[in-house]
């Protein structure tokens, strides 16, 4: 039996694909688990696989379709296997062919009267139409005294006066063909609109861009627009020194590199810290779920990755479990799957809290919105030297501000006081990470 292949759901907040890359062609076999075409979600650009083993007989959507999950996107069936009669695009639906049908039967039954409409069905005699089209006017907005409703050329004539537009003859043909509305530019109605006028518009039309709100920018617009609505955050800040990050970090270099061909960061080394304190602070790993804290058992660390069309979270399972190495190994592959949009829904869900850091950017400090369901997120800011008191004297030390955004619907501010605390402690001490 032939099987209809539906627009696949490859993660909890996609709602529709866009076809990038058909890598089978239409008549071509496919083996079940084959890898035959690459779907962009709102997040990743995904391969799928076949569901079975067969013939690809028909491609529904083409490339750069963007198709609602759950709608057929090709046909895979056996080379003689008879085909489901689908309505693939709008203009077959029954409904489309009735219209079209009664179109062309209306066409067929015009007068030579009625053949002198333009779109839209509207009676124009062809002076009309001709005046019209020299003075840019749309002939929707002209009240017909014509026979049969139809408008005629002092029709045309009576609504340029009405709204007459004062302007030199080079204006006027500039804008013809620029296609700009005159009546934008209209100064007052004595002063005429000139070249110069119109030159200014087109270099600020020219200026003008628009990005389209699709994608994966369309979801963090949402989900970030429903995380402020639902969670009253709560914003706490403090300053750790990283003279003993910064030593560790520099000893370990050559031995992470050595051993797992990756270079040791500091955000690998806050994941290992930021779970260490979770481990202490159950209450700041949790979701708010329908009234509910639900306490998560295990620690799965999101890293917050800008990518140019917005940002993604790939996520490190079991971060309070695992050494440095195979922290920083696991982030540098999800990074770089990130980058090259091949990361699965499986490396990028199921978080229970996120670092986000724009240190790198020399970003001092910021306030974070929450990734829901969770309950917290902690910001990251530059590592700065600045003059702080240790022991009653005045010294130079690498500073660093952290400042922990909390859903106050499940934590409050000391519990949110508390973890940065301890957090502060681990960093300020990092070897109480291997305790």
């Amino acid at each position: 039996m032939a099987t209809i292949v539906k627009m696949p759901k490859l993660g909890t907040t996609m709602t529709e694909g866009t076809i990038v890359k058909w890598l089978k062609k239409e008549g071509e076999p496919v083996e079940k688990g084959e890898i035959y075409v690459e779907i962009q979600t709102d997040k990743v650009n995904i391969e799928d696989e076949a569901e079975r083993s067969g013939i690809l007989r028909k491609i529904i959507a083409k490339e750069g379709e963007t198709v609602k999950v759950g709608e057929p996107i090709a046909i895979i069936a056996d080379a003689h296997e008879e085909l489901p009669d689908l309505e693939i695009a709008d203009d077959k639906s029954p409904e489309k062919q009735e219209e079209s049908s009664q179109v062309i039967m209306q066409q067929e039954d015009r007068t030579e009267d009625e053949k002198e409409t333009i779109p839209g069905k509207i009676k124009a005699s062809p002076a009309a139409k001709r005046v019209a089209r020299e003075n840019q006017i749309d002939l929707s907005k002209v009240t017909p005294s014509g026979p049969n409703g139809r408008i005629v050329e002092k029709d045309v004539l009576a609504y340029i006066q009405e709204n007459k537009i004062r302007a030199t003859p080079v204006a006027k043909k500039i804008a013809m063909e620029k296609q700009i509305d005159l009546k934008s530019l209209q100064k007052s109605p004595v002063e005429r609109i000139t070249k110069a006028d119109l030159e200014e518009q087109m270099m600020m039309q020219e200026e003008e861009s628009t990005i389209p709100v699709i994608g994966m920018r369309k979801i963090i617009a949402e989900s970030m627009t429903y995380s402020k609505k639902v969670a009253p955050h709560i914003y706490l800040s403090l300053e750790v020194d990283m003279s003993k990050v910064i030593d560790i970090r520099e000893k370990l270099i050559p031995l992470v590199q050595d051993k797992y061909d990756v270079k040791l960061s500091y955000n690998h080394i806050l994941i290992k810290a930021v779970a260490t304190a979770l481990r202490l602070n159950p209450l700041v790993n949790s979701s708010f779920i329908e009234e509910k804290i639900i306490l998560k058992q295990n620690i799965n660390i999101g890293l917050a990755v800008a990518l140019e069309d917005g940002l993604i979270v790939p996520v490190i399972k079991d971060a309070d479990k695992k050494g440095l190495g195979i922290i920083a190994k696991e982030t540098a592959e999800l990074i770089l799957k990130a980058k090259n949009k091949k990361l699965l829904p499986d490396e990028y869900q199921g978080g229970t809290f996120t670092i986000t850091n724009l240190g790198m950017f020399d970003i001092e400090n910021f306030c974070a919105i929450i990734n829901q369901p969770e309950t917290a997120i902690l910001a990251v800011g530059k590592i700065m030297k600045k003059p702080v008191v240790v022991d009653d004297e005045i010294t130079i030390r690498p500073m660093m501000n952290l400042t922990l955004s909390c859903d106050h619907r499940a934590i409050d501010g000391a519990v949110g006081a508390k973890f940065l605390q301890n957090l502060k402690e681990i960093l300020e001490e990092p070897m109480n990470m291997l305790l």
